[in-house]
């Protein structure tokens, strides 16, 4: 995750984690013109099936719209940070602990997985078990599952029991919960596609 979680989609757009890089960046980063014009492009150059609804909710925000601008960072605000109560906190330990905190067992666990492999967040911001960084690890151990044939086994075996150790005990949850409170076509769609990429 290395240098910007933002910016992981940038690296290696061809590779077979695009679609999990691409999903983390849109969790990590604000929707503003500059982010959102970076998805439609990379979505244009590197279409990706599974992402069609995606790349149509993006292609229908009107960039020059300082209205539709501000409705979308109001969402992410409301959605993911706060300062009222979240309806889909955006991280695994909040899903995992029988008290729905942050930084519980859940957070301790990721955080081995990726020093276990040499990844480092790169923000003190980001916690390990946002959603947009286990979204994007996932997207790192699959590139590196296309391009270092003799490690291959390996990082397929990471690549699964990353899902089903983690995404998938808590993704159709907080997914489900996040398209209920989503008031934007955008990320309805954004939950939508998460919850199927992870499966």
């Amino acid at each position: 995750m290395v240098p910007s979680l933002c910016q992981s989609t940038m690296n290696n757009p061809s590779s077979s984690g695009h679609l999990f890089s691409l999903l983390g960046s849109m969790y990590l980063c604000k929707p503003t013109g500059e982010a959102l014009a970076s998805w439609q492009q990379l979505l244009k150059e590197e279409p990706l099936i599974e992402a069609e609804d995606l790349r149509k909710a993006l292609d229908a925000v009107d960039l020059d719209s300082e209205q539709e601008l501000e409705d979308l960072l109001w969402e992410y605000t409301r959605l993911f940070i706060g300062p009222n109560r979240l309806p889909c906190p955006p991280f695994e330990s909040v899903y995992t602990s029988p008290q729905r905190l942050v930084m519980q067992d859940a957070y301790d666990q990721v955080r081995k997985i990726y020093d276990g492999i040499g990844v480092e967040i790169g923000s003190a911001d980001v916690m390990p078990d946002h959603i947009g960084a286990e979204l994007s690890f996932l997207g790192i151990v699959l590139h590196h599952m296309e391009n270092e044939q003799d490690k291959r086994s390996d990082y397929a075996t990471l690549a699964e029991e990353f899902l089903s150790g983690h995404l998938r005990n808590w993704v159709p949850h907080f997914t489900t919960d996040m398209a209920e409170a989503s008031e934007t076509v955008f990320y309805k769609t954004l939950a939508q596609i998460t919850e199927k990429a992870v499966g």
